[in-house]
């Protein structure tokens, strides 16, 4: 079962990267979160495949990808890989999607390639710095990095089938896709790598900082900002804090969704991006 995706494989200097790279249009890259991979998109994929060239990364070590010798591992180390697949691949009139923990990565990833940027997408994800309300999210990502819920998760592979099975509540998935999307995590490394993302979510504050002012340097763009109703991001002040950094952004809440409308509602989120893409040319083009 391969979800009707096909992938190639991209040589770069982080390592071995599979790619979902499918469509024909201005292009759109979307960046998984930390429990996940590129799969999770599918049914996005599936909907903006129709308009647009979609482009769908395993970030190093997640799902298909591997990691070079020497791969870091951390927060600065995903950026450069995000950013060494934009350049090979020579993307410009780029659209690029950003939620949970890939947000922070995808920012300092794109500000120095700010002129292949059309737009960005920021979906479902704290705002920068977590500050105010937003504090308590680092705590939480400290907890989720300690020793007792890494053993937990490696044993029991927790966050990716919490993931896949519990958060597309509204529209799950059939058996055959909860195997398909559950066997990109086939090495226990695995299980490690995504909570080290959320490790340095809750301890590298330089990176973290890097990321709001790459945020800041990417005010001037056009924005998309999607929230599930029900996500704690969005109570945290979410859409009202990226609003302050993107002046030139409109808000999209996918209904009864918590945070990560991707999955249950992927048609919708890859109906409502494809539309906002091409809003956003033709007011470029006038």
């Amino acid at each position: 079962m391969t979800l009707e995706l096909p992938t190639t494989r991209i040589e770069l200097p982080c390592g071995s990267m599979r790619v979902v790279d499918v469509g024909d249009g201005s292009p759109v890259l979307l960046l998984h979160g930390a429990p996940m991979t590129s799969l999770a998109f599918v049914r996005v994929i599936r909907r903006l495949r129709e308009s647009h060239r979609v482009i769908a990364p395993d970030l190093p070590g997640f799902g298909g990808s591997t990691r070079a010798p020497g791969f870091a591992g951390d927060l600065a180390a995903h950026a450069d890989a995000v950013r060494q697949l934009v350049r090979a691949l020579d993307l410009h009139d780029l659209t690029v999607y950003l939620n949970d923990s890939s947000t922070c990565i995808g920012l300092v990833a794109l500000e120095p390639e700010a002129h292949r940027l059309r737009g960005v997408v920021v979906a479902d994800t704290v705002p920068l710095p977590m500050t105010g309300l937003a504090r308590p999210v680092r705590s939480v990502l400290w907890w989720l990095s300690t020793p007792p819920v890494r053993w937990i998760n490696r044993t029991l592979g927790l966050l990716p089938w919490l993931v896949v099975t519990i958060a597309p509540l509204l529209r799950p998935f059939s058996r055959a896709e909860r195997r398909a999307l559950l066997a990109d995590w086939r090495r226990p490394e695995q299980y490690d790598y995504l909570l080290d993302v959320f490790s340095g979510m809750a301890r590298d504050q330089a990176f973290l900082d890097r990321a709001a002012a790459a945020s800041r340097a990417l005010a001037d763009l056009p924005a998309l900002l999607l929230f599930g109703q029900l996500d704690p991001m969005r109570w945290l002040g979410g859409p009202r804090r990226w609003a302050e950094v993107f002046p030139r952004s409109e808000s999209m809440i996918v209904p009864l969704e918590e945070h990560f409308p991707i999955l249950a509602s992927g048609d919708a989120v890859g109906a409502a991006v494809a539309a906002w893409v091409q809003r956003v040319g033709r007011r470029s083009a006038a």
